[in-house]
């Protein structure tokens, strides 16, 4: 075998090699991700039947088919009424600040576009306000929990570049095992995810 063969069998072999391990270094899921999302929540319960927008953040952990996410969310909704006449009108302002803490734990499946669905135990509270902007001003301020609940997490995340993202999810949230149907809320998430080692 001449030396010039020997070398180029030499060559490509190690090239051969090298090539797997290149694209399994580049498919390697990263073991930390932050994620980001807005989206919508509608409440179920019948005082509370309006959707508003909400913001979710999310640290992902885990590289197998199982993975471990810490979150925290919260919505803000504001209700405006006038009454009476310009020069004598009555104002009232309703607001409701919806905050929620969880952890979930998700299977998830496929390749490239990955499905991921689950849930966990969460934590949820709100604060409440109400003022009456008029000759004799009032204001008032509550808050509600915190209560033990749980969520069903299901969604789909699509790479966009090496480490990121794009993501959307659906999500089903009982706020209160005390009462189930009167806490209820589903939301929709559109969001991005970053990966770091």
């Amino acid at each position: 075998m001449s030396r010039s063969l020997f070398l180029s069998l030499c060559l490509s072999a190690g090239f051969v090699v090298t090539i797997p391990a290149v694209a399994g270094a580049q498919s390697a899921r990263p073991a930390i991700e932050l994620r980001g999302a807005l989206g919508l929540s509608h409440y179920l319960h019948g005082d509370l039947g309006y959707s508003t927008p909400v913001w979710l953040a999310v640290i992902r952990a885990g590289r197998g088919p199982f993975v471990v996410e810490g979150e925290f969310a919260a919505a803000r909704h504001e209700e405006r009424q006038v009454f009476g006449f310009p020069s004598m009108e009555t104002v009232t302002v309703s607001t409701d600040t919806f905050h929620s803490a969880a952890v979930n734990v998700l299977g998830r499946w496929g390749e490239r576009a990955t499905a991921f669905a689950g849930g966990g135990p969460g934590v949820y509270w709100e604060r409440s306000g109400y003022r009456v902007d008029a000759a004799d001003d009032y204001e008032r301020e509550t808050t509600r929990g915190p209560r033990l609940g749980a969520q069903l997490v299901a969604g789909l995340d699509v790479p966009l570049a090496s480490r990121v993202k794009a993501f959307g999810q659906f999500r089903y949230e009982v706020r209160s095992f005390a009462d189930p149907g009167g806490g209820s809320v589903v939301q929709f998430f559109g969001g991005v995810a970053v990966g770091f080692r």
